[in-house]
């Protein structure tokens, strides 16, 4: 016992435990510095030098480059766009989510018999290619030949510009985000639902408690963890689109769907403007993160965990 001890302390032993971990975490923390920790860096050198990404010459321009960002109304515009979107995309989300979630709870024979199916019906946009689906809502909004202003025009109305007018452009791509993505977010919900237990809502159902105030009173506090993660996510999520507002409207019309991520890469490959994409980079990971902070101080507080 006394050598099983000793050997156990053994300093040689000891010190060879500690190379292998670090051996086992060293892959992960060269992974992460490379693809998180170095553009970071890199994009904080360049946000306040100029250049591009052809010659390797940098100049030190100081904040010129967010003097020059603020100081432009297109993106002052895409600023705009960008938040208007956010906010749009992530309250459409969570109250589609959240009503489908509640309608299809599987607190009945008829709901557990179809709920595997609903779930996969559901969640079927989250995973089809986001290619595929602009290409679809391309057809489906086209202003002259697209299937619901067929329908539109069949019926003697006017045809809807859903992506050619600066009004409704950004709009409907709000509507198909949230097509895509309101049936991962509604598993998520479904699931905390789950977590419920059934004997609160019997004492409701005993005490003849209203459906809204049933809801209010004790789903929504109860499944507030899942919301709140939901809502963080969904908030970031909706900053970093970039492939549907590519592939669907190219930042049109008049610049009424730029957003943030497709301006930076405009700045970027398309203008050869290193040091503007990268001061609008720095300053995307700065509202994001000034955004991600409010939300814990601000809903962390109206979380009610169990």
């Amino acid at each position: 016992m006394a050598k099983t001890k000793e050997k156990f302390h053994d300093p040689n032993q000891q010190k060879f435990a500690n190379i292998k971990g670090f051996s086992l975490v060293a892959p992960a923390v060269f992974l992460i510095s490379l693809f998180t920790v170095y553009p970071i860096i890199f994009t904080l050198y360049w946000a306040f030098h100029s250049g591009n990404l052809i010659s390797p010459d940098s100049k030190y321009v100081g904040m010129n480059n967010f003097r020059y960002l603020f100081s432009t109304p297109s993106f002052l515009k895409v600023l705009m766009n960008t938040v208007f979107y956010s906010v749009i995309v992530v309250v459409l989300t969570i109250a589609v989510a959240t009503l489908l979630a509640v309608l299809f709870r599987s607190n009945g024979k008829l709901h557990k018999k179809f709920n595997g199916f609903v779930q996969a019906v559901i969640f079927t946009p989250h995973i089809i290619s986001l290619v595929s689906v602009s290409m679809v809502f391309l057809w489906l909004f086209d202003s002259q030949v697209g299937f619901l202003n067929s329908i539109i025009t069949a019926i003697g109305l006017n045809a809807f510009p859903f992506f050619t007018s600066p009004k409704t452009a950004l709009f409907s791509l709000v509507l198909v985000m949230v097509w895509k993505q309101a049936g991962y977010y509604t598993l998520l919900i479904m699931a905390a639902l789950q977590g419920v237990p059934q004997e609160i809502y019997e004492a409701a159902s005993i005490d003849d408690a209203p459906a809204y105030k049933t809801f209010f009173r004790i789903t929504l506090p109860m499944i507030s963890p899942t919301l709140f993660f939901v809502s963080i996510t969904a908030t970031i999520s909706s900053f970093q689109i970039f492939d549907a507002v590519n592939l669907i409207t190219g930042g049109g019309p008049l610049n009424s769907t730029n957003t943030l991520v497709y301006y930076i890469y405009e700045q970027t490959y398309k203008f050869g403007k290193l040091g503007t994409g990268s001061a609008a980079s720095l300053l995307l990971l700065i509202l994001v993160g000034v955004l991600t902070f409010l939300y814990f101080k601000v809903l962390e507080k109206r979380v009610h965990y169990q």
